[in-house]
């Protein structure tokens, strides 16, 4: 069995990537190494810099499935494609599953769904209360 690549540290991190001796196979590589570990952003950071789109998609699947919408949409802009309404509906989905409310609302509301983006957006610590005061505010006055 192969040895595993040693992720890099910051700095030869970004010779890596800035150089231009850095041919193809090792930003694959490398990037390989990032995701292995669980470092899906700076995974990206290599795939983009090279015929990766595999593994790309291979993150934004996994973005998907964690309900990750800052690391989708990264993967999705990198692929150079946009998500559909269904694609919205299933990472909001997973968002929420996961406590993400705030993203789980951007993506209810990028999928075209307002109500359920409200919904979520009533589960977020704070916002429940200040609507409740804001409306205790507004009878008060009456």
């Amino acid at each position: 069995m192969a040895k595993k690549q040693e992720i890099p540290g910051f700095t030869s991190k970004r010779k890596l990537l800035f150089s231009e001796k850095t041919k193809p196979g090792k930003m694959r590589e490398t990037g390989e190494s990032f995701m292995d570990a669980g470092r899906l952003d700076d995974a990206l950071e290599f795939f983009e810099r090279c015929d990766a789109q595999d593994l790309t998609r291979h993150v934004a699947r996994r973005a998907m499935e964690e309900g990750n919408v800052p690391l989708y949409m990264r993967a999705m802009k990198i692929l150079k494609e946009d998500a559909g309404p269904d694609d919205w509906r299933r990472l909001a989905a997973n968002a929420e599953k996961a406590g993400a409310f705030a993203t789980a609302m951007a993506a209810y509301r990028s999928a075209g769904l307002e109500e359920e983006a409200e919904r979520v957006g009533g589960l977020m610590p704070g916002v429940a209360a200040e609507e409740e005061s804001a409306a205790e505010e507004a009878a008060g006055s009456e």
